[in-house]
């Protein structure tokens, strides 16, 4: 996906204002890998949403879950001037 840095920071904020944030809950590796890797573009902004709205973890498997995410953003999003 491709998006400007200002398109970006407008959408996060769109789904900050969302009244429904996530929960401790984040996505499985298993759930990650049979749908997300499949066809990450479909869920992105639903990853930017964890992202912004989810409590950071505060155990190793979230915090492995968050990186998870993470990741699979830094690789499908491409920042553009």
């Amino acid at each position: 996906m491709q998006i400007t840095f200002e398109a970006y920071d407008r959408l996060q904020a769109q789904l900050e204002e969302i009244p429904n944030h996530a929960p401790e809950w984040l996505p499985s590796d298993g759930d990650l890998s049979l749908f997300v890797s499949q066809t990450p573009e479909k869920y992105l902004e639903f990853l930017i949403w964890l992202t912004c709205t989810a409590n950071l973890p505060a155990t190793d498997e979230g915090r492995v879950r968050m990186r998870g995410i993470n990741q699979i953003l830094y690789t499908q999003l491409i920042f553009l001037d």
